[in-house]
């Protein structure tokens, strides 16, 4: 990432590319935890950016 401000295109161009990452793969791509690239799609998704489709129970292995 170059900076800050990019954060929001570069999501967005790895969604592009692969629009059923999950947040922890998109996270690993571009180099932040999977908590802070959630909290960034829901700011996407709250500006209309992006639509979030999935959720899914955590088996308790996940835990």
């Amino acid at each position: 990432m170059d900076d800050w401000w990019s954060v929001d295109d570069e999501i967005l161009a790895c969604l592009a590319v692969n629009p059923y990452l999950t947040p922890a793969e998109l996270g690993g791509k571009l180099g932040m935890s999977e908590p802070a690239t959630s909290s960034l799609l829901a700011l996407l998704a709250a500006e209309g950016k992006v639509r979030l489709r999935t959720v899914e129970r955590a088996d308790s292995s996940d835990r």
